[in-house]
């Protein structure tokens, strides 16, 4: 009697059940006990797929989706086939008993089933088995009687066309063993997937992501070893197009990366890609281990950057393509005090100047932020463009003018006509202020300094009468940038610096200056308020008439998209 290897339906709600039928007259050594004594003589498989996160152990029989392995539930697809190979050892010959053939179901006997017959080899004999799926890489497995078979691989640069390879393996199995013998099939590559983390990634649409300097070319031995070529490396990507929201996956599922396992090198990294272009990288490190998922969640936070006053250039690097806010607060002039160090008249507030802007990654951005004008004898005017004050008799003191506030993409010194050139937007800082005439601060405006801009920084007042004259404006002023000092009169006041600064007056002891000028036109959906309106506190929320003391600037990431 003659027996065939079948493969048929087992008895086990498994991925895969099959049975591999092979009867035996004859062999190494023929073993009549067995055939006489009715015993199963029966070569069994129980054909099953580990799941991906216990590598190790097939207890647990479920599967998510993959592109080549289309399983679900607990069962293997009738629509399924799989490769075997099968070498025989007599006494130290070896030969293939089954060379790469695809078993396949048949709807007739039920069963899976190679297409030749194969038999025992008897008692004083071993099998090694090897099984892989799919079938479609039987071209690149190499296969010499007595070895174990190899596969040569690289992985494909299109993300769709890296299939889920399943391999097993079982060697020396007794000739006369006529028990089941498992097949657990095992994933030899790592699922690489990404999602956004439970802080979220800047906000905009992310189209690509990208794994860059992984090792891609290899060798497989079916019995579980990879030889890994760790000199080759690309880049390999996916387009996707997905919204920037924590606990968004980016990739999964049908979509993972099947990378082959290995030791990641320093150069590793991951990048995402914006609609509009912007990347973020981040480094990875670490082993990539077979039949295992990793997940990378990945999150990042553009902080808004604020820049307080320091009497000196400050710097930002742009740290994402994208649309940005900025923001920027001018100065206030300096008071007029009396010998008693009573506030006479006050010193013209800041003002305040908004736009969003698109700026590309690693782009500089220079922040000069005003200096408060002060009063004092012969004081200078504040940073960035404040006027300073003249002689002061009596222990009276006017004003200094109040420094600019802006943002540009040239450094520099605050004066240096090409860094002024590049101004995005400027607020205006205010005038400083005279005496007002009356010896006492009664209230009225007297002799205060005029408000930052706006468009146009606001006029000097003299004796409580508004003269608009004296306020720089997008067109004239002072000068670019720089506030006027005062004349040489006695006790008089700076102008605040600005787009255009402001003016002094020379006629009279009592005026006080004008403001600078805001200016937007290096930015879109720009405002500019002078500082004798309501206009955004920067030390919190709500408004403020104008803005007091030192300016400030503030930069906000807006969108990637």
């Amino acid at each position: 009697m003659r027996g065939r290897i079948l493969l048929g339906k087992g008895f086990f709600p498994l991925l895969v059940s099959s049975l591999l039928e092979v009867l035996c007259l004859g062999g190494c050594a023929e073993n009549s006990s067995i055939l006489d004594n009715g015993q199963s003589r029966q070569l069994k498989f129980s054909v099953k797929t580990c799941n991906w996160n216990s590598p190790n152990s097939c207890t647990s029989y479920s599967k998510s989706n993959s592109r080549a392995t289309p399983i679900t539930g607990t069962t293997f697809d009738t629509s399924n086939s799989f490769n075997v190979i099968a070498d025989v050892n007599k006494g130290g010959s070896w030969s293939t008993e089954v060379d790469n053939e695809t078993a396949s179901y048949s709807t007739a006997n039920n069963i899976w089933q190679a297409p030749a017959t194969h038999y025992w080899p008897g008692s004083g004999c071993t099998i090694s088995f090897y099984a892989y799926y799919p079938t479609s890489i039987s071209g690149s497995i190499t296969h010499t009687t007595g070895s174990v078979p190899v596969l040569s691989y690289t992985v494909p640069d299109n993300a769709a066309a890296q299939i889920d390879i399943l391999t097993s393996s079982k060697t020396s199995v007794a000739g006369d063993s006529y028990t089941q013998i498992p097949v657990d099939f095992k994933h030899i590559f790592a699922a690489i997937q990404f999602s956004i983390g439970s802080s979220g990634l800047p906000n905009g649409t992310i189209t690509k992501v990208t794994l860059n300097n992984i090792q891609y070319k290899g060798t497989y031995s079916l019995d579980g070893t990879w030889t890994q070529n760790t000199t080759d490396k690309k880049c390999f990507s996916q387009t996707v197009s997905v919204p920037a929201s924590a606990g968004t996956a980016i990739t999964s599922g049908t979509t993972a990366f099947m990378m082959m396992p290995q030791t990641l090198s320093g150069d590793a990294s991951i990048t995402v890609t914006y609609s509009n272009g912007g990347t973020l990288t981040k480094p990875i490190t670490g082993t990539w281990e077979a039949g295992k998922v990793y997940t990378y969640n990945l999150s990042k936070t553009i902080p808004v950057a604020n820049f307080d006053y320091t009497g000196d250039v400050q710097s930002y690097t742009i740290p994402l393509t994208g649309t940005y806010k900025l923001e920027v607060w001018g100065a206030a002039g300096g008071g007029y005090v009396v010998t008693a160090h009573t506030q006479e008249s006050s010193g013209g507030p800041g003002g305040y100047s908004s736009g969003t802007i698109h700026l590309s990654s690693a782009q500089i951005l220079y922040v000069y932020v005003g200096g408060a004008g002060i009063y004092g004898l012969l004081q200078t005017g504040g940073w960035n463009g404040g006027g300073a004050t003249s002689t002061a008799p009596n222990g009276c003191s006017a004003g200094s003018g109040g420094g600019a506030t802006d943002i540009r993409t040239v450094g520099g010194d605050y004066l240096n006509s090409t860094s002024l050139n590049s101004r995005l937007i400027v607020a205006g800082g205010g005038g400083g202020a005279d005496d007002g005439g009356n010896g006492t601060y009664n209230g009225t405006n007297d002799g205060s300094g005029g408000a930052g801009g706006g468009m146009s920084g606001q006029g000097m007042w003299t004796d409580g009468v508004y003269n608009s004259s004296y306020g720089g404006t997008q067109t004239s002023g002072y000068a670019l940038g720089q506030g006027q000092s005062a004349t040489t009169v006695a006790d008089a006041p700076g102008a605040g610096g600005g787009y255009y600064g402001g003016l002094v007056g020379n006629a009279s002891t009592n005026e006080g200056a004008g403001g600078g000028s805001g200016y937007i036109g290096g930015v879109s959906s720009g405002t500019t308020i002078a500082g004798n309106n309501n206009i955004p506190s920067h030390s919190g929320s709500g408004t403020t008439v104008g803005n007091s003391g030192n300016g400030y600037a503030r930069i906000t990431f807006v969108s990637a998209n």
